[in-house]
């Protein structure tokens, strides 16, 4: 019997299709498509003899999967991306390795679900872990943490500006005196210090100033060929700002001009003899001014009489090692060494 259907009537929407159009449509094989129905993923039904496919129910799995894809037609797991993520996904929204998702879903115990014997992270628990942590963040936010960076110092730039150990900035912000000064956020799990609260920070006090140079960041096994490194560099290109370098010298750097020990710079110091300028725990020595009391120091007979003293406090320091690890006593034999030696340069 012929059906008739009139003329500018919509056609129905086929409801079914046979599991041959199913295999087609995935491009499998006849085993693999009935291993496939026989997984019963969606609605099947035998009618007239022949099993069939119900269309709706299959694009719901379809959807919802992404294991199987069409030969001609839509990426799978639209419905499956918007509820879940992958771990390969989330690796791209933190922009870090495979590795390091994992140990993030293992260490948070972060919920996850397979599907296709695939993980999967729902997107709910997915982002209750994102917004309870500040270090890993999406590449939107990184665009945004941005401006904020730009506004801010970190730990070893404070440092840098400041010619002190990173050690001495972490005591400035737990210090109760300038802590109140500095404003403080995190960003990507580091702590950061506002420009603005800085330069608050810097008028307040006059312990703590910026320094008049910048080191370079090179990777240098020793900070003395570092230095030498900079000299040299310095005595070829006379350039106005690495003049400013040489204005001073650290305490190991006078001693090898002077040919004394770091000891002895510093009890010259800490006597007045020379001048010396400090910010925070660190000494610099005014290069010129050194200078010029070296050479006052040698017209008064004083190069002859610290030959002397080099003689005497090298043949003290072979006796003293002697001396004290023969000795029960260790600290009070440093202390009568210490005072045998200043005894030693005051009678020079």
């Amino acid at each position: 019997m012929a059906v008739i259907q009139r003329v500018g009537s919509p056609a129905k929407p086929r409801k079914w299709m046979s599991v041959h159009e199913m295999g087609d449509m995935l491009g499998l094989k006849k085993t693999d498509r009935y291993w496939l129905v026989h997984k019963n993923y969606f609605r099947t039904e035998t009618l007239l003899g022949k099993m069939r496919v119900e269309i709706a129910s299959f694009e719901k799995w379809y959807a919802n999967q992404d294991w199987y894809h069409k030969v001609n037609g839509e990426a799978p797991g639209k419905e499956l991306r918007l509820r879940s993520y992958s771990p390969k996904e989330i690796q791209e929204m933190l922009g870090t390795d495979n590795a390091t998702v994992y140990e993030i879903l293992k260490k948070n115990n972060i919920e996850t679900i397979t599907v296709n014997e695939r993980m999967r992270v729902p997107t709910d628990a997915f982002w209750d872990w994102y917004h309870s942590q500040s270090r890993y963040r999406t590449q939107e936010d990184r665009k945004k943490d941005a401006a904020a960076e730009a506004a801010s110092l970190s730990m070893p730039e404070m440092a840098r500006l400041l010619d002190v150990p990173r050690s001495t900035v972490y005591g400035i912000l737990s210090s109760k005196k300038y802590a109140p000064l500095l404003d403080v956020i995190v960003i990507a799990g580091r702590r950061r210090v506002t420009r603005e609260s800085f330069e608050r920070f810097l008028q307040a006090q006059d312990t703590y100033e910026l320094f008049n140079f910048e080191y370079e960041e090179l990777e240098l096994k020793e900070k003395r060929e570092y230095e030498n490194y900079k000299r040299r560099c310095l005595a070829e290109a006379d350039h106005s700002q690495e003049k400013k370098r040489l204005e001073y010298l650290t305490v190991p750097e006078a001693a090898e001009l002077a040919g004394v020990e770091p000891a002895t710079i510093a009890y010259w110091y800490t006597t007045g003899k020379i001048p010396i300028r400090k910010t925070g725990k660190i000494i610099r020595i005014p290069r010129e001014a050194f200078r010029q009391w070296l050479l006052k120091r040698k017209e008064k007979g004083g190069g002859i009489a610290w030959l002397r003293y080099r003689r005497k406090i090298t043949n003290i320091g072979r006796a003293g090692k002697m001396w004290i690890n023969g000795c029960g006593d260790a600290a009070g034999s440093r202390k009568a060494l210490s005072d045998l030696c200043k005894g030693y340069y005051r009678k020079s």
